[in-house]
């Protein structure tokens, strides 16, 4: 049984099978066994897909389970931290977390943040960790998966624990929710205007919100001063530039953030500021 995984297998099959196609005698021994197992094994195209997020810093240690999904048509999607910018917004079936690396459970700032969220909560699943790997964590790994309210499966019981569940729950919305915006472990309610930090609120001004909301709505391109001013303060504003930078000082300080070594605002000397790395 093979599975088609990119459009360039499905392509190469197709092309085998066109007329005027090289016959396989023309090609080398290695061509030659390719295009026989193309030719010869029953296909499988996915109709429909599920979407499973793997977070881990260590995907590689995982591979097999990740090559299990993958060819029982998943859609995997790794991430190698919790407070990735990309995963706060993005919706999935499932979330599978590596058990066996502590800072995912424990540690990593964006965990507090992702747990708090009852529908990413309602779908994670923890990833036991494996006897003799560099990651293994065995008790505590256990202790932080029961604490936080999660199931654990191990890696070869995993495709079947997914299949399971998935069965009786519908699919996700993959759209998500445009009112959430995040940025490592910093979250946006644009609906309340709230701002949360692993998972604590933080008081700003509306200005200090309008800022970040703009940052975070970048992207991480650059924002000149004036490019805020003209957005936040508004054409008839006659301030100078030295307004921005009072302000992104204050919402530093109140994000807890350094201009020396930024988390999460960088100053690009001379233009402005952008989101940091």
């Amino acid at each position: 049984m093979r599975t088609i995984h990119t459009d360039e297998e499905l392509q190469r099959l197709a092309e085998f099978h066109l007329p005027g196609y090289p016959a396989v005698q023309s090609l080398n021994e290695a061509e030659e066994e390719q295009a026989r197992s193309v030719s010869t094994s029953p296909v499988i195209l996915c109709a429909s897909t599920r979407r499973i997020v793997l977070i881990s810093p260590y995907p590689n240690l995982l591979h097999e389970l990740i090559r299990d999904l993958s060819a029982a048509c998943y859609d995997v999607l790794v991430f190698h931290r919790v407070d990735d910018l990309v995963l706060h917004s993005l919706q999935a079936d499932m979330y599978l977390l590596d058990g066996g690396a502590a800072n995912v459970l424990s540690s990593d700032p964006g965990f507090r943040t992702f747990i708090a969220d009852p529908a990413k909560r309602k779908r994670s699943i923890s990833i036991k960790p494996q006897r003799g790997s560099a990651s293994y964590g065995g008790k505590a790994a256990r202790q932080a998966a029961e604490a936080w309210g999660l199931s654990s499966a191990a890696p070869h019981e995993m495709l079947d624990r997914i299949g399971q569940w998935l069965l009786r729950e519908p699919a996700v919305d993959e759209t998500g929710d445009p009112s959430m915006l995040g940025f490592k472990d910093l979250v946006i309610d644009t609906k309340r205007m709230a701002v949360f930090r692993s998972g604590i609120r933080i008081d700003l001004t509306k200005t200090e919100y309008e800022l970040l909301l703009h940052f975070i709505q970048a992207e991480g391109a650059v924002l000149t001063r004036e490019h805020m001013m003209e957005d936040i303060w508004g054409a008839t504003f006659f301030g100078n530039s030295n307004v921005v930078d009072v302000h992104v000082k204050s919402l530093r300080r109140k994000l807890g953030d350094s201009a020396v070594s930024p988390s999460y605002i960088e100053t690009v000397r001379g233009v402005g500021y952008r989101l940091a790395d």
